[in-house]
């Protein structure tokens, strides 16, 4: 049997050492990583669904590591009781009162543990300590949701397509497409803004008439505040009462005397005699009355009394002029 040289004996010796140191490296790493070479102590926390967890995950407190998931037991239908294996270096920072919830490493890593802490003060953990649990959303419940509400969005897509199309066709969208539409809205309101200053001054208007007419000015406010005016009204009414009264009463006589057929009614009524006369004297003096009239004209153009008539024009148109200012002139 050949002997093999002493230099591939050295370097296989050499390259089975280097294996080795390398095999013991991975094994006190992957060892120091499960916490087989340290110190540590376990408590536990029961859940009801850790889907995704295994054996050697990671349990991290604040987002650092403090130990692994030892074990994983059924306890019941309901529950499932999970051993976490932490570091005795973290001990003093874990409390009793601290919350375990199930997540995951980023958005689609392992399934690990995380301890919150709480605010309140508590002691820290001991070996065989059971820590409460929250249940946070899982991921199948979340794409659960989302489902439903991209089912939801579908549907509000499609009546707003609706709404939409509806909307095209419309009157409205008619309306608020039409170019001319600010233009006319301006002119009525500007239309408006004219009416209500005419309303405006019409109102001061009627209160300065009204604020006239109190104070007695004009011949409104005369006719309303003259109290010698209403009295002069009052005697006037008193006499055409009496009037009506006298009158009345003629009326009777004379219907009296055309029933009885006396007195000079009944003879100016049937005597044809009698109504003969009356009518040639009537005309006598209407012929007298046109002659008279003729000799006053000619009067009025005679030279020696034509300045005497013009005075007397005069005096009566200034008569009258007074009368219409004592009339207007307010009291």
């Amino acid at each position: 049997m050949p002997q093999r040289p002493v230099g591939n004996s050295i370097r296989l010796g050499v390259f089975v050492l280097a294996g080795l140191g390398c095999l013991l490296a991975v094994l006190f790493l992957l060892g120091r990583k499960q916490n087989l070479f340290s110190r540590s102590l376990v408590i536990e926390a029961d859940f009801r669904n850790v889907s995704g967890l295994l054996t050697g995950n990671n349990v991290r407190l604040g987002g650092i590591t403090v130990g692994t998931v030892k074990g994983i037991t059924i306890v019941n239908d309901s529950t499932i009781r999970v051993a976490m294996s932490l570091n005795t270096d973290a001990q003093p920072f874990v409390r009793r009162n601290a919350v375990a919830t199930i997540g995951t490493d980023g958005l689609v890593g392992n399934t690990i543990i995380n301890l919150t802490a709480q605010p309140a003060p508590a002691p820290p953990v001991a070996a065989g300590d059971r820590l409460r649990t929250t249940t946070p959303a899982s991921l199948d419940a979340m794409l659960g949701t989302l489902d439903i509400s991209n089912k939801n969005l579908v549907v509000i897509t499609q009546r707003l397509r609706q709404m939409a199309t509806k909307l095209d066709t419309s009157a409205v969208w008619q309306l608020l497409n039409d170019r001319q539409l600010p233009a006319n809205v301006r002119q009525s309101l500007g239309n408006v803004m004219a009416t209500t200053t005419q309303l405006r001054q019409a109102a001061q208007n009627a209160a300065q008439l009204t604020n006239g007419v109190r104070r007695g000015r004009g011949p409104l406010g005369y006719l309303l505040t003259d109290q010698q005016f209403a009295g002069q009204l009052g005697h006037a009414a008193r006499q055409l009462a009496g009037t009506s009264d006298t009158l009345a009463a003629t009326l009777t006589g004379l219907k009296r005397q055309v029933e009885t057929g006396a007195g000079p009614v009944h003879t100016l009524l049937a005597d044809t005699a009698a109504a003969r006369q009356v009518r040639q004297t009537m005309g006598n003096v209407a012929q007298s009355t046109a002659k008279l009239n003729q000799s006053m004209t000619a009067l009025q153009h005679n030279f020696l009394l034509r300045g005497y008539f013009r005075k007397q024009a005069k005096k009566k148109a200034r008569a009258t002029a007074d009368s219409l200012k004592r009339v207007s002139q307010p009291h």
